[in-house]
């Protein structure tokens, strides 16, 4: 008799556990292949019902034409209607691409163009509604003068973590025994003007400049400006700007040199959370093959103008090819903060065609190491986890490099192709899970097989238990959407 209590204690515990255990289910499409090889894909306006894709050239050398594709799918993941249209021209020159910002059922591109005989290089926007399936027409939101390509000045966009608001800052173009001068424009996302303001800053003038541009929920604009990047003397200044005044704050120190990093928002408090190097080795190189040391990770706080956090890495960690490491993406979940970071390298060779050189050239694309790091709100270290190792993707394959990453049933899933093909990881809590990758045949024939995925095209639907994301195999993709 109690031989038989304990068996029904333990089936009705081993039934419980699997109720609690979560299955990650995805259908695909049908699949379609690109355009064009160099299209690049993303995902936008989420839900039950469907979603809208964005595809577009990366960016390639052709002037005269910069074309935009948006096609709309439905739940069942099929194409319902598709328009075109194309990036603003100044003069024969056509713009390129810098920002897509969705906001509200719309989708804000911004790009930017030069052109000599119009003396002006300026930044476009226009504005594509989900509802009407339509584009405004272009509003020039910022320019300045130019009065050749060699010496254009450039642009920097960022975005507020609200996202209710945009920057734009300007560095005029390079000229000889001048100090550097900016422009700051700060936008709604109707595109009215907030405030717009011009500077004159105490450093010489560059044809380029080591900066990061980040905008708080606040509107006001932050440059983490580096000083000497390639000598022993560096430094780093934090800049903000507020549409009248200019401060300007020390933000390195004796063995702390912040490195790459992205501002959060921690329950209404703007912080900046990323990578440092702490000057003990060589300066930091230019193109580097091996990537730059990075030697931990830092929270620092805006609001107090404090460092809250610093913590180099653990002596129990493998720290060789934790080198020039990126911000992924950065995840605030109670009092949680974790941060994703990862190698990354570019390079360029001469393609080699029966054993000679071209003058074609092959792009290389280095992704990892990486890194999670878990922090609380306060700075303290909750704990470091190594991720994937390294791995080289060349030209068009880059697509498939990288991660993403979202929270789901309480849990930080990664997506990658760490296995040579999808693949989901889970950490730090949340249900047991069971994630079921897409299965396809990929040609007409033969037995199916397991896809890549395109980490960047992934995409939650807010409220419900589904994501959408693009797989490949071959020259031939799939849309899935994933339930649980």
């Amino acid at each position: 008799m109690l031989v038989k209590k304990i068996a029904i204690i333990l089936i009705t515990c081993f039934a419980v556990s699997i109720g609690f255990a979560q299955v990650f289910r995805t259908e695909h499409s049908s699949y379609f292949k690109k355009e064009n090889e160099k299209d690049v894909y993303s995902i936008h306006f989420p839900s039950p019902y469907g979603f809208t894709a964005l595809h577009h050239l990366d960016n390639v050398m052709m002037d005269n034409t910069k074309a935009m594709g948006l096609s709309k799918y439905d739940q069942g993941l099929k194409n319902v209607e598709t328009i075109t249209f194309n990036l603003p021209k100044l003069g024969l020159r056509a713009s390129d691409l810098q920002e897509v910002i969705e906001i509200d059922g719309k989708l804000i591109f911004l790009s930017t163009v030069m052109d000599k005989t119009a003396a002006s290089h300026q930044v476009n926007a226009q504005v594509y509604s989900d509802k009407s399936n339509s584009v405004s027409e272009n509003k020039v939101i910022a320019q300045f003068p130019i009065e050749k390509y060699s010496a254009s000045g450039f642009y920097n966009i960022a975005i507020s973590p609200d996202n209710t608001k945009f920057a734009i800052l300007a560095n005029m173009p390079f000229v000889k025994k001048t100090k550097e001068k900016v422009m700051v424009w700060v936008y709604d996302m109707q595109l009215n003007l907030l405030w717009k303001q011009t500077e004159t800053l105490n450093y010489d003038s560059s044809r380029s400049y080591d900066e990061q541009i980040f905008l708080q929920d606040s509107g006001v604009v932050l440059m983490n400006k580096t000083i000497d990047p390639y000598e022993k003397s560096r430094s780093n200044k934090l800049l903000t700007f507020d549409g009248t005044n200019l401060e300007t704050f020390d933000f390195s120190k004796d063995g702390f040199m912040p490195m790459e990093m992205k501002l959060i928002d921690v329950n209404g408090l703007p912080m900046l959370v990323g990578f440092f190097w702490n000057g003990k080795k060589d300066v930091i190189r230019i193109n580097s093959k091996e990537g730059n040391d990075n030697d931990g990770a830092f929270l620092y706080d805006l609001g107090a103008k404090t460092l809250i956090g610093i913590h180099e890495w653990s002596d129990t960690l493998d720290i060789s090819d934790l080198k020039s490491l990126q911000v992924v993406d950065v995840k605030v979940k109670g009092d949680d903060i974790y941060m994703i970071g990862e190698k990354y390298l570019y390079n360029s060779e001469f393609r080699k065609i029966d054993n000679a050189m071209s003058t074609d050239l092959d792009y290389l694309y280095t992704y990892g190491s990486s890194i999670i790091v878990n922090f609380d709100i306060r700075g303290t270290l909750k704990g470091l986890t190594p991720l994937f190792g390294p791995r080289q993707y060349k030209n068009d394959a880059k697509e498939e490099g990288s991660m993403s990453a979202l929270i789901l049933e309480n849990g930080l899933r990664v997506f990658s192709n760490n296995d040579n093909y999808i693949t989901m990881s889970s950490f730090f809590g949340g249900n047991d899970v069971a994630f079921t990758r897409p299965a396809i045949i990929p040609y007409d024939h033969g037995s199916t097989t397991t896809p890549l995925i395109l980490p960047s095209t992934v995409t939650a639907v807010k409220d419900y238990a589904m994501v959408y994301y693009i797989t490949h195999y071959g020259d031939r993709y799939w849309f899935n959407k994933m339930t649980w």
